[in-house]
C-alpha cells in the first residue's frame, strides 16, 4: 500500500523511529494530486510503499469527567493500551508503518 507522509525525504534519519499516521493509504494518482494541491505536502512529503502495518491507536477528542457531563480537554492520539482511551471520542485510527521503502510519485 502507498502512504504519503509529511516527512523530509532527503533526511530519513530525522524521521521518527516509530512511524505512526492517521492518514489513509492512497493510490498513486491520488497521492500525486494531493502533493499538487496541498501547500503542506508541496514543501515536505515522502511517499512510502508499505509492506507491513498494523493498528496502533486512535486520534480524537479527549474528555475528562465533569458534572453533569464530560468536559472536552483537547485533541489527542492514544494507544489502545492507554487508560485515557475510554475518554476519547475517536475520529481516526492510527496506523503503525513497519516495513516500507520510499516510492516515487
Amino acid at each position: 500500500m502507498l502512504w504519503l507522509l509529511g516527512q523530509d525525504p532527503a533526511d530519513p534519519g530525522s524521521w521518527p523511529r516509530d512511524l505512526l499516521t492517521a492518514h489513509p493509504p492512497l493510490c498513486r494518482p491520488c497521492a500525486a494530486r494531493s502533493v499538487r494541491v496541498c501547500p503542506h505536502l508541496r514543501t515536505r512529503c515522502v511517499a512510502l510503499r508499505v509492506r507491513s502495518f498494523g493498528l496502533a491507536g486512535v486520534r480524537g477528542a479527549l474528555y475528562a469527567p465533569g458534572n453533569p457531563s464530560p468536559v472536552p480537554v483537547g485533541a489527542v492520539g492514544v494507544a489502545f493500551d492507554d487508560p485515557r482511551i475510554h475518554w476519547v471520542r475517536a475520529g481516526q485510527l492510527i496506523m503503525r508503518l513497519r516495513e516500507f521503502t520510499v516510492a516515487d510519485l
